[in-house]
């Protein structure tokens, strides 16, 4: 008997491609994710770093007063790249969010084809193997045949 064909594993592997494509798509968001968070750190970082330059700036003596207008506004404009990050990194996690309730209908669907074929391959090997078996009980009548009529 020729070796167990499944007619749908065609359709069972552009499932599995699908759900491989999500996996990648989920792996490059949580790099941007991870990305966002680094450089809202980073800009916090920055601003407190600006904090201490201005208070070591004010205990020195011989600031200016462009020195003093630099500091409020370097530290307004990193308060508002964190707020376009945030905003980022909250865009980002609803994508992830998507991504991760696609994968699970992904999954769901390469899983019942997994089970269909399970299934079809058991009917086909149980198939097989009751032809075998008819196979050889027919051999033994054929023996049994043969050698009742020899006597």
């Amino acid at each position: 008997m020729k070796k167990f064909n499944f007619k749908l594993d065609g359709v069972l592997k552009v499932r599995e491609f699908k759900e491989k494509k999500i996996k990648i798509e989920m792996g490059e968001i949580l790099k941007a994710l991870n990305e966002t968070k680094d450089a809202i750190q980073k800009l916090n970082d920055e601003i407190n770093e600006a904090y201490h330059a201005q208070e070591t700036a004010l205990t020195q003596s011989g600031i200016n007063a462009q020195a003093l207008k630099f500091f409020p506004m370097f530290i307004q404009g990193k308060k508002e790249d964190i707020k376009n990050k945030e905003n980022l990194l909250w865009a980002l996690q609803k994508k992830y969010e998507k991504k991760v309730a696609e994968l699970a209908q992904a999954r769901g669907e390469v899983k019942v084809m997994e089970n269909f074929k399970e299934k079809k391959k058991d009917e086909w090997k149980k198939e097989k193997d009751k032809k075998e078996q008819a196979a050889i009980e027919e051999i033994l009548m054929m023996r049994r045949n043969g050698s009742s009529g020899n006597m």
